[in-house]
């Protein structure tokens, strides 16, 4: 058997089933665990490292047919990408058949009963579940996703080289993740990545909000200046500016035409440009000053650059 993802984060290897269970239960939830048959040996492996507060990557495998019976996970959402195997995962009245092409994804509201294959080794994406709904300004209310994950369609491709860049780097010792301000910025963008490429009760539009004014755009602005390396969520700067986050949403784009974690976007990307002026060239780089300011998709960063200063970021700094 090839070497277990995430293999230098082992939490636990057992044939107990017992204590199997119990281990996964303090990190998940509690949930029911049997053997289909009675003739299986237990092999389970599971890893697990976090990229910051709020997600978690974990790859786990059982060895011979199990059933996993969680019922409502409550406190997160469970994206679980089959690497070897298959999995019938039932979410809510859903069925999901999972492998390499499909994932499943389990909100916090749903029912979940799943039973997987033998010789089923799975990367699971565990996500806080208050920080999707800040990301997704639900004010509290459950953001519930589609459970089929088609993986080779264009968003969901993008989405997974995000999580496979971060196996990688946790792999290989964390050189960017074990950066504090990079792994919140990193997880944000997984987050809002999710919300983008699958569908979701968030999508859903809501009635309209009487017209805000422009001191709340004033004092949001001022929040994201005032700290610009601070991973901003929609609750947050409408906590700050005293208004619902529909609110805040609505005034940024009647007044400036962008949504105000874009306006934080483009905060980090004029420090960047002031970074990349300043820096020396003979002993900073723009791959540094990129992820410092929560850019990794490093030729998507250079793309926005040159549209907005006129030059390759690296042209800056040689300067």
């Amino acid at each position: 058997m090839a070497t277990p993802t995430l293999a230098r984060h082992r939490l636990v290897a057992t044939s107990d089933l017992d204590y199997a269970r119990d281990q996964v239960a303090q990190r998940f939830c509690a949930h029911r665990l049997e053997l289909t048959s009675p003739a299986g040996r237990l092999d389970m492996v599971h890893n697990s490292a976090p990229v910051a507060d709020d997600v978690t990557l974990n790859y786990l495998r059982y060895g011979p047919e199990v059933r996993i019976t969680p019922g409502a996970f409550g406190g997160f959402y469970l994206v679980q990408i089959p690497l070897a195997g298959t999995a019938r995962v039932k979410v809510g009245n859903r069925v999901v058949a999972s492998d390499r092409r499909r994932a499943s994804l389990g909100s916090p509201t749903e029912l979940v009963d799943m039973i997987w294959s033998e010789g089923c080794e799975q990367l699971l994406v565990y996500i806080r579940r208050s920080a999707v709904e800040d990301m997704a300004g639900s004010e509290g209310a459950p953001v519930v996703f589609d459970p089929l994950m088609e993986l080779n369609s264009p968003s969901h491709r993008a989405w997974l080289r995000l999580v496979r860049f971060a196996v990688d780097d946790l792999e290989t010792g964390g050189a960017m993740l074990g950066v504090p301000l990079a792994a919140r910025h990193f997880e944000k963008a997984l987050i809002a990545g999710l919300l983008a490429a699958q569908p979701n009760t968030s999508n859903i539009a809501s009635p309209r909000r009487s017209a805000p004014t422009s001191r709340t755009v004033r004092i949001a602005t001022a929040l994201i200046d005032a700290a610009p390396d601070r991973a901003w969520t929609l609750s947050e700067l409408a906590q700050g500016a005293g208004v619902s986050t529909r609110t805040l949403q609505q005034s940024f784009q009647r007044e400036l035409g962008v949504s105000p974690l874009e306006q934080a976007r483009r905060t980090r990307m004029e420090r960047a440009h002031r970074d990349l002026i300043d820096a020396d060239p003979t002993s900073a780089s723009v791959t540094e000053i990129a992820v410092r300011w929560g850019f990794f998709h490093l030729g998507r960063f250079s793309q926005t650059y040159r549209a907005t200063y006129h030059e390759l970021p690296s042209q800056t700094l040689a300067s």
